[in-house]
């Protein structure tokens, strides 16, 4: 896979990350539940690899996990991901840094309360993975950005019009680069459990917003295979 995205990177995004740059890596850590409920840790280490041999130092991987499973250090610790990185990039942990509020020009959030370490690096990429969301129906690339809002905001963010909110926290965290890990979906349940079958691809992008439609695509497809549609329509 990343003989593939390696032939792949310099072409297309070369330009976009340079060594003087600092780079957070955005990665799925709601939960502890292993991939694809959780960013896979041997994913991640090829990516920050990647980035490494391409004389890119500056890199940061971080997350705030839910609520109910604070503190994101301990999270980290049994996903994996502490140990996937050890000794080539920086863990981050927001739940532990300084919060600054954001004010957003958006329909359903006039302001949003993010890490300041997401307002001072050069580039985010976006870690994302391929399921279906029991409250959202879909979590993708624009969903990630959950992860930077302030847990004292979140309750109130999945009370009503959760698809809306969650794409306008983005306005305040915009990626860089999403890459969606779409090897094995949840094609039901999620976004902690599910129903995982086997989907074969990775899609990544710097449009945000094309990027998720085509995982949205991908992903009606997938549950149509399997006979599991429920709320997803052809048209994404």
């Amino acid at each position: 896979l990343f003989q593939k995205i390696n032939a792949l990177w310099d072409n297309a995004w070369g330009n976009l990350f340079q060594p003087e740059h600092r780079i957070l890596i955005k990665i799925n850590l709601n939960t502890s539940d292993p991939y694809p409920a959780s960013t896979s840790p041997e994913m991640l280490t090829e990516l920050v690899d990647l980035l490494r041999a391409r004389g890119l130092r500056r890199i940061m991987v971080g997350d705030c996990s839910w609520n109910g499973a604070l503190p994101t250090r301990n999270v980290a610790r049994q996903a994996g991901i502490t140990g996937a990185v050890a000794g080539k990039a920086k863990m981050v942990f927001f739940d532990e840094g300084s919060w600054v509020t954001v004010p957003l020009p958006g329909t359903f959030l006039k302001k949003v309360t993010v890490p300041e370490i997401a307002l001072n690096v050069d580039r985010i990429i976006f870690l994302a993975n391929l399921k279906t969301h029991f409250l959202a129906d879909f979590s993708f690339g624009l969903k990630l950005a959950v992860g930077f809002m302030h847990p004292l905001e979140r309750s109130l963010l999945h009370q009503e019009r959760l698809r809306e909110k969650v794409v306008e926290i983005n306005l305040a965290v915009p990626a860089d680069l999403t890459i969606i890990d779409g090897r094995t979906a949840f094609v039901s349940g999620g976004p902690a459990r599910g129903r995982a079958e086997k989907a074969g691809l990775v899609l990544a992008g710097t449009n945000p917003l094309a990027v998720d439609v085509e995982a949205y695509r991908q992903l009606y497809n997938l549950k149509k295979q399997h006979q599991l549609e429920e709320s997803f329509s052809a048209d994404p």
